[in-house]
C-alpha cells in the first residue's frame, strides 16, 4: 500500500450551527480505498476525546464498494466504524448510508437483485467487489449472488443490512447523492437520494429547504477539494482516481475538512 498522509484544514464557519457538545463527522465515497479509510478513521478518532465533546456521530456517505482494490477491507472497516477506533469514554454512533453502488450489494444479499441490475452493476465497477469475495464474473447470475452471500462475513452482511438512505441531525441532512428540490423534503425516495445529480447540484428555482445537505456521488473540479455551496457540501473527492479521501468534522458553528492522501 502507498504511503498515506493526513491533513487537517482550517476551521470554517458553518452554514448552519450544530449542537456544541455534538461532534459530527462524515466521510465521502471510499470505493474500496481501505488504505485511505483506515488512517482517516484513526485521525478522526484523535479528535473524539476533545474538551466538551459528549457524543459523536460518524456518517459514511455511501459507495463503500466497487472500483477500488480493497473492497472487503473497506466493508470491514465501515462495519466497525469510527467506534472501533475510539475508547468508550464518549459514545460514538456510526451511520452507514446507501450509495447507488451499495444498493446493488444490499439487494444481492437480500436476493432481490434482478438480472438486468446485475449486468448494470457489473459494468459499473462490480468486478473488483466480486473478486474480493471470490466471485467469478463469468458465473450464472444466481451463482454470483449465492457466492456473494456465502462469502460475506456476518458482521459485514449485518452492516450492509442496516444501511439507510438518509440521516438528519438538526438542520443538516446527510445523503449519498442529494435531494430533489422539486419534491417535499419528507418525500425523497431511495432512487433519488442515491442517484440525483443536476437538479440538486444546481437547482433552477433556488433551494426550497432550510437544511444543508452533506453528500458525495459527484466529484467536482478541482477534484481533490470538497465543494462548498450555500445549500450543500460535497465530500466526494474521487478517492479511487485522485487518491484523496475527504471527511468533514462539524461542531457548533465551525467545520473543517480532514483528508487522507496517497
Amino acid at each position: 500500500m502507498p504511503m498515506i498522509s493526513i491533513s487537517h484544514g482550517e476551521w470554517l464557519e458553518t452554514p448552519k450551527p450544530a449542537a456544541s457538545d455534538h461532534l459530527i463527522c462524515a466521510i465521502g465515497d471510499v470505493h474500496g480505498r481501505a488504505d485511505l479509510l483506515e488512517p482517516l478513521l484513526e485521525a478522526l478518532s484523535e479528535d473524539v476525546s476533545g474538551p466538551g465533546v459528549e457524543r459523536v456521530t460518524n456518517i459514511f456517505l455511501g459507495d463503500l464498494i466497487d472500483r477500488g482494490p480493497y473492497v472487503k477491507d473497506t466493508l470491514g472497516l465501515a462495519a466497525g466504524g469510527l467506534a472501533m477506533f475510539c475508547d468508550e469514554r464518549v459514545p460514538v454512533e456510526d451511520v452507514l448510508l446507501l450509495g447507488n453502488h451499495d444498493v446493488w450489494l444490499k439487494a444481492a444479499l437480500e436476493e432481490t437483485l434482478h438480472v438486468d441490475e446485475l449486468h448494470v452493476w457489473q459494468s459499473n465497477g462490480a468486478v473488483e467487489t466480486w473478486h474480493d469475495f471470490a466471485v467469478a464474473a463469468s458465473d450464472r447470475p444466481d451463482r454470483i449472488v449465492d457466492t456473494l452471500r456465502r462469502n460475506m462475513p456476518e458482521i459485514v452482511a449485518e452492516a450492509v443490512a442496516r444501511m439507510v438512505p438518509m440521516h438528519r441531525i438538526g438542520d443538516w441532512v446527510f445523503v449519498h447523492a442529494g435531494l430533489d428540490p422539486r419534491r417535499p423534503l419528507e418525500d425523497q425516495p431511495e432512487e433519488i437520494v442515491t442517484w440525483i445529480r443536476d437538479a440538486f447540484l444546481e437547482p433552477e428555482d433556488g433551494w426550497p429547504f432550510e437544511v444543508v445537505v452533506v453528500h458525495g456521488h459527484t466529484p467536482e473540479e478541482p477534484f481533490e477539494e470538497p465543494t462548498i455551496r450555500r445549500h450543500r457540501i460535497n465530500l466526494d473527492t474521487g478517492a479511487v482516481f485522485t487518491g484523496v479521501l475527504t471527511a468533514i468534522q462539524i461542531r457548533n458553528d465551525r467545520m473543517r475538512f480532514v483528508q487522507a492522501s496517497g
